[in-house]
């Protein structure tokens, strides 16, 4: 007997794998921060003698420490995931599209493989004259090998969390002009 995996079949278990992936690794930031103060530990904020923000610097080491709980936590997450596999409706090997996850289910295997990796990036927003809303993201990448009787497929995840944010209030200035562009700040002569 030959079994020949349908394209719909493939479709419908990356789905499923891309969606109980992003739980996972979701699930795993949950536990990981749910006690946490993440933005003072994350970063220092340098002030003069005035109060004033000079200079903002990350903390090396509680990132790559916050890293390495999440990839261990997200790891396990995913071999959880994988140990139960996902379960495909009778109807899906078909290959009609309208009988896609119909009927009794049938559980495919998933392997983890290669690596989970995580990236962390901050973007500053201004939020006011004298303020600036600082974010702190972290992505994590996955990949999950998808096994079928006669296939296999890799298949990439990629999740953002906001990790934290914070409002950086700085002086007043003396003097504000808000234009979008130089040629405007520039022109002080009114329209008409």
């Amino acid at each position: 007997m030959h079994f020949i995996v349908n394209p719909i079949i493939i479709d419908s278990a990356e789905a499923k794998v891309k969606a109980t992936t992003q739980v996972a690794i979701e699930n795993a930031v949950y536990d990981i921060l749910k006690n946490k103060i993440v933005y003072d530990d994350l970063v220092n904020i340098v002030k003069d003698e005035n109060g004033d923000v000079q200079l903002i610097t990350a903390n090396a080491y509680e990132i790559n420490l916050l890293s390495k709980e999440l990839l261990t936590s997200a790891q396990d997450g995913l071999i959880k995931t994988s140990q139960d596999g996902v379960d495909i409706g009778i109807g899906t090997f078909t290959g009609l599209p309208i009988l896609v996850d119909l009927g009794p289910k049938i559980s495919i295997k998933l392997s983890p493989i290669g690596s989970i990796n995580t990236k962390f990036y901050s973007e500053f927003i201004t939020a006011g004259i004298n303020q600036t809303c600082h974010k702190i993201y972290l992505v994590l990448e996955s990949d999950i090998n998808l096994i079928l009787p006669t296939a296999s497929k890799r298949i990439h995840t990629t999740t953002e969390v906001l990790l934290t944010e914070s409002i950086i209030i700085g002086k007043i200035p003396d003097t504000y002009l808000n234009s979008n562009n130089l040629d405007e700040m520039l022109n002080l002569v009114p329209k008409n």
